[in-house]
């Protein structure tokens, strides 16, 4: 009898500590993705308009899960035909992307490394930068950085005219900030 109750004890666990998780809801207002472009002329910052980020906290309001899904129509570079340009260079229709959180290792100050999955044209390679969580009234602050190359994703080096080329490594920015909701029932 006793390795009966053992036996559904452990069987529950899992359901417990899935339980304990919280949504992180993420105010938009106090939350970017800013992406920088190297261009021969006219550099620009292009900034992520609409996303869905999907993020857990654990019980103690550490980040355990975290999953960026975004279009990159709403990816405005401040010019219409720029952005028109971009989604013809990626293929056409409605390119998407996503980032799934791997692991995320943090020095009790909230400075540390993340990793994982992004996926956009079709392939998926792991990433890895530097963030740092902060936690100051009853929110957390995620800031980082990323620079990827898009080559890697199989896209070629943009160029317009032969001459005026776009650096194929971008640096991608980020703040979010949000605040621990409640445990789902």
């Amino acid at each position: 009898m006793r390795s009966i109750r053992t036996l559904a004890l452990l069987l529950l666990l899992p359901l417990a500590l899935v339980a304990a998780e919280r949504p992180l809801k993420v105010d938009r207002t106090r939350s970017y993705v800013d992406v920088d472009v190297k261009a021969t002329v006219d550099s620009f910052t292009a900034r992520l308009d609409a996303y869905d980020l999907r993020a857990t906290v654990d019980n103690k309001d550490r980040i355990k899960t975290a999953v960026l899904t975004f279009r990159f129509a709403d990816l405005k570079t401040g010019k219409a035909e720029r952005d028109t340009g971009m989604i013809a260079w990626l293929g056409g229709g409605d390119p998407t992307g996503r980032f799934e959180l791997g692991i995320l290792a943090l020095t009790p100050s909230g400075q540390g490394q993340a990793s994982g999955n992004l996926t956009f044209h079709g392939q998926t390679h792991l990433v890895e930068f530097p963030v740092n969580v902060v936690q100051a009234e009853g929110a957390h602050v995620i800031t980082g950085e990323a620079t990827i190359d898009h080559r890697n994703w199989g896209l070629k080096k943009y160029r317009k005219l032969g001459v005026l080329t776009v650096d194929p490594e971008v640096k991608i920015r980020f703040k979010f900030t949000g605040t621990p909701g409640e445990a789902a029932k």
